[in-house]
């Protein structure tokens, strides 16, 4: 499949993270079946040397505050060992934290020389500027805080480096948009209308960990002194990045590279029914390695296969002929039935606070199609998969 007029073998991009940080990771991401890799985000010279610090809410999300990132001279290293060694398709991702364009074009240059097949401008990190932002107002940035989520913010700016970047090089520039914003639509459109050649959604809204209430609010990081608004990501971000991306969809004709919380093969599948070409993906193997990825892989070809389609072409943005405004909305009446040779009898259905439907007789719920509101929320509970909404007659 192509993408911006390079080959891609399959969809799956590992997102430029702590995964893509070093040769033997790069090699790893080959090795599990992977397309392509975004390289770790490289400045010209980084603001600051973190050290990874990582806030896991298992089955929820991750949140990242605090982090290694790569000087030029480490990011070309990297993918020119990359480009001898695997096989993957590497986009650089790059970022420049100061007010000028000439730094963009630089490392878009470079780069490009270096052998990276896609430019993937960062316009997504919230820990350069943005977490300032937040925290003390626009005045308290510096004027080496400028690049990601704080560029991602502002259309005339996102315009600038775009027209820049086209104008450096001659690969493909894709940008990685921050969530961060009123309407993602207006942001990919100057996007858009300045040239660029793609966009990239995953993750990254700007998010606080859990405290320990016992323990004065400390925030939910092992070693680290304090904590600023991080990226998100994991399960806890996947529903609204489905939102981003058909968003993109309806409002731009540029491909789109949708992540952010994808963990199964059918998380990628959904991600690219609502209008991804490719899916990126980050926090799943970290959390629990490169099987992940494989198992990814594999469970999309061979969901083509079973379903009958020739190629991902096919399903690309299938969803989005369901999405409509609210006010064009009609709710169908309708009630749950119980399949009882599923049903286990543990009464989650009969639980909803909202809800007078479904009583239980025993081990076996009773439920009055009258009294239904029609939410489907038992549906949702329902740990046996016993229960289904049937429209009305």
């Amino acid at each position: 499949m192509k993408f911006c007029g390079v080959e891609f073998k399959n969809p799956m991009v590992i997102a430029s993270s702590p995964l893509t940080s070093k040769l033997e990771m790069l090699k790893a991401a080959d090795r599990a079946g992977a397309a392509a890799a975004s390289t770790k985000l490289t400045f010209i010279k980084q603001p600051f040397y973190g050290k990874l610090r990582m806030h896991t809410y298992e089955k929820n999300g991750s949140i990242i505050c605090y982090d290694r990132r790569l000087d030029i001279d480490e990011g070309l290293r990297l993918t020119d060992q990359a480009k001898k060694e695997t096989n993957l398709k590497l986009f650089c991702n790059i970022t420049n934290d100061g007010e000028d364009l000439e730094g963009w074009a630089f490392l878009a240059k470079k780069f490009e020389e270096a052998g990276s097949d896609l430019v993937e401008a960062n316009m997504v990190c919230p820990n350069v500027g943005l977490s300032t932002k937040n925290i003390a107002g626009d005045s308290a940035i510096s004027k080496t805080e400028h690049g990601g989520a704080v560029t991602g913010q502002d259309p005339v700016k996102i315009a600038q480096v775009v027209k820049t970047l086209k104008e450096s090089v001659k690969i493909p520039v894709i940008v990685k948009l921050t969530p961060n914003v009123t309407d993602i639509g207006v942001t990919a459109k100057a996007a858009q209308d300045a040239g660029a050649d793609g966009v990239c959604l995953a993750g990254a809204q700007s998010s606080l960990p859990l405290v320990d209430i016992y323990n004065e609010g400390k925030p939910g990081y092992h070693l680290l002194n304090g904590v600023s608004h991080g990226s998100l990501g994991g399960p806890a971000s996947k529903l609204n990045c489905f939102s981003l991306v058909a968003n993109i969809a309806k409002k731009t004709n540029l491909p789109i590279i949708g992540g952010g919380g994808l963990e199964t093969f059918e998380d990628c599948i959904m991600m690219m029914m609502w209008g991804a070409r490719l899916v990126t993906v980050c926090t799943a193997a970290m959390w629990y390695g490169w099987e992940v990825i494989e198992k990814q892989v594999r469970g999309m070809e061979e969901y083509l296969q079973k379903m009958g389609y020739s190629s991902y072409d096919e399903i690309i943005g299938k969803s989005l002929q369901y999405l409509r405004s609210s006010c064009d909305l009609e709710a169908i009446p309708g009630y749950p039935v119980c399949d009882e040779s599923k049903c286990i009898g543990c009464g989650r259905c009969a639980k909803p606070g909202h809800c007078n439907a479904i009583t239980m007789n025993g081990k076996r719920p009773v439920i009055e199609g009258e009294k239904c509101l029609g939410c489907g929320i038992c549906v949702g509970l329902c740990p046996a998969k016993a229960l289904s909404m049937q429209a009305s007659e």
